[in-house]
């Protein structure tokens, strides 16, 4: 049978397949496709899809979910998908204020201001933990030699923070000024890099020979995928992420106070473990 989906939705890696893109009907697709265009392709999960922007697209079209999640996309994501799924609104301007992010507003790209992981060499223990976190290779490095973390490559995503045990990964701002037909070739380059991944990745998991253990939401639901086993719910997509965005909280506490009692943080530091001992 012949696939109803535009040419960006097919071929998909098989992360993909519950969404069932090829059962939709055309005009349902080309609408996933288009708004998936607009997405900044970072895979960063802030929108609470861990799998990525395409999940996110398929849910804003599918689902009716909420088109202002996309955290590093800012305002000009949330209103260019806006023409697509609610034109009406969007012509009265009336088009709901995007996820906030905690990074400043760009003057100039009118989106939250771009960051980039960098790895401090000299406190890297070579875990390589952070290697499968990063959704588009941009991490390399082997086990007990330090990382590097190609800057170009880096989308900012945040992903490899929270699994690095000596907190050895800062951000660093950035500014640069691209013209949307720059943005566009990027976020394309992006998205291909990242679906390689998760090719890579899949085939590992389906290599029988293959020892290295999952570590990261997105290899479990390749895994799972890739099994057919069992599958992981939103809920719990949700809450691995939460509990890795308190441990990283939690980490950095745990610094600060060893150098400096303060009752203040140490009352947030209890509450935050609270909260992951829930989570958990």
């Amino acid at each position: 049978m012949q696939s109803n989906a535009p040419i960006r939705l097919i071929n998909l890696p098989i992360l993909f397949d519950d969404l069932q893109i090829d059962t939709l009907p055309a005009d349902v697709s080309s609408q996933i496709a288009a708004v998936d265009a607009c997405l900044p392709q970072t895979q960063c999960g802030l929108c609470e899809h861990p799998d990525g922007c395409l999940p996110y697209a398929a849910a804003i079209v599918v689902d009716g979910e909420p088109y202002n999640k996309c955290v590093p996309g800012g305002q000009p994501v949330t209103d260019a998908i806006a023409q697509i799924v609610d034109t009406e609104r969007y012509q009265q301007g009336q088009t709901p204020a995007a996820a906030p992010s905690q990074w400043p507003i760009d003057a100039s790209s009118e989106r939250p201001t771009e960051v980039r992981a960098v790895i401090r060499e000299e406190d890297c223990i070579g875990c390589t933990k952070c290697i499968p976190a990063c959704p588009v290779d941009a991490i390399v490095g082997t086990g007990k030699h330090m990382h590097t973390i190609f800057t170009d490559l880096c989308t900012g995503c945040e992903l490899c923070l929270a699994p690095c045990p000596v907190d050895c990964i800062d951000l660093v701002t950035i500014e640069r000024t691209l013209s949307d037909a720059e943005r566009r070739a990027e976020q394309e380059d992006l998205r291909q890099r990242y679906h390689t991944h998760l090719g890579r990745v899949a085939e590992q998991l389906s290599d029988s020979s293959n020892t290295k253990p999952v570590v990261s939401m997105v290899e479990a639901k390749l895994n799972n995928a890739t099994s057919q086993a069992v599958d992981i719910s939103e809920a719990q997509a949700k809450n691995t992420i939460a509990a890795a965005k308190l441990r990283t909280k939690i980490k950095k506490l745990e610094k600060q106070l060893a150098v400096r009692a303060n009752d203040k943080k140490q009352a947030e530091l209890e509450t935050l473990q609270a909260e992951l001992a829930q989570l958990c």
